[in-house]
């Protein structure tokens, strides 16, 4: 059959190649649709409460994000020695007024609302603000002015859409806003908080996608220049290849899937993995080219023979990036898509477009003359004969082999048990970012700004029991401020004892007070607490800490019967996905292993076999997970799928060696392992080298998430290959040596 339908792609090769130019022609399109997505709300289910509940918080009360500004003395040379300065003041005033002309801005609060609270006007002189700064609580100063009086705050809340369009216009005319307010010489303010992130993300998202395609690609072709010696050669395989991105990223625009922290890899993955496909077929092209058969034979030949090995590498390596679609994550989902989407594509190109382009090389080469003497192989003698040297020397030690693998093994399960989780989009740029040091800053000085919210709904929340309840639970959280960073909290219950100095039992008197208050709901059926302080600054495992004590707290609260209480917001979104992503990590780990097995036992039905193919993803998976906990690279929502990709990308190498020595041994050779790794062998290692180094362009990223992801799956690749080297060579020689040997004794 796959003779058939490789005769079938070389004589209409000239068809297929105007089908594939209208793909293109269509892709393009698609391209200038893609969309850039750093919500962290949509990489949850929809479904779940924690995503509910922040919707809610976002309709009900306006918690669409919030903005800090740092206001801050740059260094001794500036003509301000005191954040006190009315100069400073004013700007802070002038700053806020502007940002209360924009439509996405709900409030803001500064050292300026409270001098213009005290004062009824601006100070007009540094003795007058401080003045008003010794008239407030100690922690309450604390909260707004650093202790040197260098740094301030400003604290704005949005409500703003989350689309890529809407954050971009916020975040620029927010910057723009700053740059008019008027601020001295000598004194800056930085935009930070979630919109300075999230606006980073999505910035980097974009130049990292770009950077490390291109940074990709230059890897790529150099690798095929070095092993084809010749640039126009190495166009063979590469044009193929090129053809696959192009109609994976125009496909996603078309589908309407967004580059987010995992799909911004895509390009960069699909280089890497996609080159391995067009190298098997050039190789074997130019192999039975250089035993005398004529172009359309040796094409129709390198189809057939390296058909079925291609395809069910394109199977496994498929199938393990399928079981991310099984996955609750909806960016795992997207993922998923988008590589199988990406892969099915190119190998597609790889087997069509590939002969054609080799046929076409050398008609074009005579004609031009470009080439003297006779035809080369893709890869130099030298490294074959340093394969088949490898071959022979597994051929007579396979259990030195073994060996080898056992104590890499061994080293691996210990990494193992250091490996953590990390979900945090902060957590994912670069420290040295001015957003990510403001934060820094932030923390340090005004004990962080961090906040979770708790969502209170009841039949009215204006019942005195429901505000005392409430009361209760805040003074429990502060006096547990050590264990959980809280140093601040906000609820109705504030406002009410703020008003009477006491909550009263009449209804009425606390619904005169909250009438027209941001704290409630409309219809009076839902309230929040809010928990000011670091949280998102602490280790994961802390932050967890924090989460998990919330929660403890709030089950154990004595709200009166019917009254829900929910931890919400932004903060507990990244905790519920830290336990999604542990959760997922071991589900889709174990489906995506059985689906490779499953693909690999239906192709290749005896267990022996199947086994030597299947040990290099086992052992490929098991070292980078070692390698990960030894080098204290946690995983992240975009890691959790790294065990199944890396399952699917290593059975390809194991399956390569295994059906060309199933091929020697077929055809009656007495040493199929030694020609097996000759042949195989250095084809495997350029398209392990041009995979990982389309993995390794990644490390090019700003961002520290698509950083780990390239280096890992680098990892992975190269863990793959050395295993498949070990393993699979030794076990077919333990498996099928004695038949050899039994043969060589009868000669």
């Amino acid at each position: 059959m796959l003779r058939r339908l490789a005769r079938i792609i070389v004589v209409y090769r000239h068809s297929l190649a105007l089908v594939t130019l209208f793909l293109l022609v269509l892709s393009f399109y698609g391209m200038s649709q893609l969309q850039f997505e750093s919500d962290l709300s949509k990489q949850l289910p929809s479904d779940l409460k924690a995503v509910q509940d922040y919707y809610t918080l976002q309709n009900e009360f306006g918690s669409g994000g919030s903005a800090l500004v740092l206001v801050r003395i740059k260094g001794t040379g500036s003509d301000v020695v005191d954040i006190r300065d009315p100069r400073v003041i004013k700007a802070i005033y002038d700053l806020e007024q502007r940002f209360m002309e924009r439509e996405y801005v709900t409030d803001t609060f500064s050292i300026a609302d409270i001098c213009v609270q005290v004062l009824g006007r601006l100070p007009r002189t540094i003795e007058e603000t401080k003045f008003v700064l010794d008239m407030l609580p100690e922690d309450a100063r604390s909260s707004l002015v650093s202790r040197d009086y260098s740094t301030t705050l400003v604290v704005v809340t949005l409500n703003r859409e989350s689309n890529q369009e809407a954050l971009v216009r916020v975040y620029k005319e927010m910057l723009e806003d700053i740059k008019k307010a008027g601020f001295p010489e000598g004194v800056e303010a930085v935009l930070t908080g979630d919109l300075g992130i999230t606006y980073r993300i999505l910035e980097m998202l974009q130049a990292d996608m770009n950077r490390t395609m291109a940074v990709a690609g230059v890897i790529v072709v150099l690798i095929l220049i070095y092993f084809y010696r010749s640039p126009i050669r190495m166009l063979v395989p590469l044009i193929p290849l090129t053809f696959g991105v192009i109609m994976t990223l125009g496909f996603m625009g078309l589908l309407g899937i967004p580059l987010d922290l995992a799909t911004s890899t895509v390009g960069a993955m699909i280089i890497g993995m996609g080159i391995d496909y067009g190298v098997h077929v050039t190789n074997r092209y130019y192999e039975e080219r250089a035993k005398g058969r004529p172009p359309e034979e040796a094409a129709e030949e390198a189809i057939a023979e390296t058909g079925k090995a291609l395809l069910g590498a394109a199977l496994t390596t498929i199938a393990g990036f399928l079981a991310l679609s099984l996955s609750i994550l909806p960016s795992l989902r997207r993922l998923s898509l988008a590589l199988v989407m990406g892969l099915g594509l190119t190998a597609m190109n790889a087997v069509i477009v590939t002969p054609a382009v080799a046929i076409l090389e050398e008609e074009v080469g005579k004609r031009l003359g470009w080439r003297s003497g006779g035809l080369r192989l893709g890869t130099s003698e030298r490294i074959k004969r340093a394969f088949e040297f490898l071959g022979g020397a597994i051929k007579r030690a396979p259990w030195g082999a073994l060996l080898v693998a056992g104590l890499i093994t061994g080293l691996s399960i210990y990494g193992f048990t250091l490996v953590t989780t990390e979900v945090r989009l902060e957590k994912m740029i670069p420290t040295t970012l001015p957003e990510i040091e403001a934060l820094s800053d932030i923390r340090s000085e005004f004990g962080g700004q961090d906040e979770v919210v708790i969502l209170v709904k009841a039949d009215d929340v204006r019942d005195p029991t429901i505000v005392r309840a409430i009361y209760r639970f805040e003074e429990a959280i502060k006096a547990d401020s050590c264990l959980n960073n809280v140093f601040e909290t906000e609820s109705i219950a504030d406002v009410v004892i703020e008003k009477y100095g006491y909550i009263p039992n009449d209804k009425e008197k606390i619904a005169e007070v909250l009438k027209g208050s941001s704290l409630v709901s409309d219809d009076y059926s839902m309230t929040t607490i809010r928990l000011k302080g670091n949280f998102m600054g602490v280790r994961q495992e802390v932050f967890n800490e924090i989460m998990a004590y919330f929660e403890e707290e709030l089950k154990n609260a004595d709200f009166p019967p019917g009254v829900s209480a929910r931890l919400a917001g932004e903060a507990y979104l990244n905790y519920v996905l830290n336990n999604l992503v542990n959760d997922e990590l071991n589900r889709i780990s174990t489906v995506g292993t059985l689906i490779v097995v499953l693909v690999v036992f239906a192709i290749f039905k005896r267990p022996t076999v199947a086994l030597a193919m299947l040990m290099p993803m086992f052992l490929g998976a098991l070292w980078t997970i070692g390698y990960m906990g030894l080098a204290g690279i946690p995983f992240t929502q975009t890691l959790a799928g790294v065990v199944s990709m890396v399952v699917g990308l290593g059975v390809d190498y194991g399956m390569h060696i295994t059906h060309r020595f199933l091929e020697e041994l077929r055809e009656g050779n007495r040493a199929p392992i030694i020609t097996a790794m000759g042949s195989v062998g250095p084809a495997i290692l350029v398209g392990a080298l041009t995979t990982a180094g389309g993995f390794l362009s990644l490390l090019t990223a700003e961002l520290t998430a698509i950083h780990d992801f390239g280096k890992v799956l680098a990892v992975g690749i190269f863990s793959s290959m050395l295993s498949a080297y070990l393993v699979t060579p030794a076990l077919l020689q333990l498996e099928f040596g004695r038949k050899l040997g039994g043969v060589e004794n009868e000669d």
